[in-house]
């Protein structure tokens, strides 16, 4: 008796499963099906409303646009409309007829209500469009929730408002920067991409920040930013004050910006950047490389030439190519490195000259009218070729070139072999 009730039991909750899983199959399917006719329907209605748009663009009145576009809000029609809206704006400037559309047809209405949603995921896509419709008037509400304790709305307002543009949400950003970056609640390059987005105007507010904060963290992020914007003096400023800093990243960042100012923007400018190749942190060096070569030019030659035995094959290599880039006036520094007696470090700094190219310059220059140039080029040449680095020799002689340049080379690899 008990085995037959176990067995109808079995069968029972087998079936009952059965059922659940085809009753969820079901529902799956029938999702499916639902959500393709609504995506047929919305690609009907997005065809229809783009070409619509077309033509009122033509005719050109905001009022016969919104006559054209005014759709019953949360419909399918009202989704394809901001789905067109938005396709058209990513082809124009923010300034024209389609920024106020936004405004006028709801649409930023209805996604500032949603900003009070207790769905974090509703909350954020609300941001988000309100930053890709440039709503102007929503940057008050987006401000406040700068405040907010998720990761995720701080990081999506930060690039909505970023987006829309308006200084007093650049200094609602840059206010609370301890608490962004701090806590690390927004990446620090989402928000370096941020600030940059807000262009030119965020130099006066980044170059101020230097009286609310000393956080090295937060620092190195204005630096950082500052040194893909334009050069200014504002700017110049907040980096010479820092160079000193006991953090090596804000030293660095620095660096890179001092290196974007331009000649005669600051004065005395190489004697406070020449110091740092000195510095005891591998970046610090490497960015003062690049810093010094282009605020002092030749005048660091010498110096820089002395990382060419760092300990850090990044500064070494470095400064192989700095002193590349100086061209002929650095070539005397190469001479005088390879003249050590340490073969590691002859060895090191021939590598770096083949990879920054320098050794097809020296080459070339055997063929030139200088002659100081070309007495200094061959007896680098032939120290390298001592030391077997020789194959772009070759190359050269079996490549197109100055007979004159080839004929050195011809000389050199004779004397070599005797």
């Amino acid at each position: 008796m008990y085995d037959n009730l176990t067995v109808i039991i079995v069968i029972i909750v087998v079936s009952v499963i059965a059922l659940l899983i085809v009753a969820l199959l079901f529902a799956s399917v029938l999702r499916r099906v639902r959500n393709a006719r609504t995506y047929q329907k919305l690609d009907v209605l997005r065809l229809e409303y783009r070409r619509k748009l077309q033509q009122a663009l033509s005719g050109g009145g905001i009022n016969e646009l919104e006559c054209v576009l005014r759709t019953n809000p949360g419909s399918l029609a009202w989704r394809a409309v901001e789905d067109v809206l938005f396709e058209f704006q990513a082809d124009r400037p923010p300034d024209t007829l389609l920024k106020p559309l936004f405004l006028h047809l709801g649409y930023v209405n209805f996604y500032e209500k949603r900003l009070r949603s207790r769905n974090v995921l509703s909350r954020a896509s609300a941001i988000d469009k309100l930053g890709w419709m440039r709503a102007e008037q929503s940057v008050p509400k987006l401000c406040r929730l700068l405040d907010d304790k998720n990761a995720e709305i701080l990081s999506v307002t930060v690039r909505a408002l970023s987006r829309i543009g308006l200084n007093e949400g650049l200094l609602a950003i840059v206010e609370r920067l301890p608490n962004l970056l701090g806590r690390s609640q927004v990446t620090r390059k989402a928000m370096e991409t941020a600030l940059l987005n807000f262009g030119d105007q965020a130099i006066a507010y980044l170059a101020a920040y230097r009286t609310r904060d000393s956080d090295p963290w937060i620092m190195s992020c204005v630096l950082e930013t500052l040194s893909y914007l334009p050069p200014d003096t504002r700017s110049a400023g907040l980096a010479l004050e820092h160079l000193s800093d006991s953090h090596a990243e804000v030293r660095s960042k620095a660096l890179k910006v001092l290196g974007r100012t331009g000649p005669g923007m600051t004065d005395r400018l190489p004697e406070k950047i020449l110091p740092l190749l000195d510095d005891p942190v591998w970046f610090v060096r490497l960015q003062a490389i690049k810093t010094a070569r282009e605020v002092a030019g030749g005048a660091a030659a010498r110096q820089i030439g002395k990382l060419l035995f760092d300990a850090n094959w990044r500064v070494r290599s470095e400064a192989a190519e700095g002193l590349n880039r100086l061209g002929d006036c650095a070539v005397d520094v190469f001479l005088d490195a390879l003249k050590t007696k340490d073969a590691y470090a002859k060895e090191s700094i021939c590598e770096e000259i083949e990879k920054t190219h320098c050794m097809n310059r020296l080459i070339e220059a055997l063929g030139g009218d200088d002659e100081a140039m070309r007495n200094t080029s061959r007896e680098i040449l032939r120290i390298m070729h001592s030391l077997k680095f020789s194959t772009p020799l070759t190359e050269f002689l079996a490549g197109n070139g100055s007979e004159r340049a080839k004929d050195e080379v011809r000389r050199l690899i004779q004397a070599g072999a005797a």
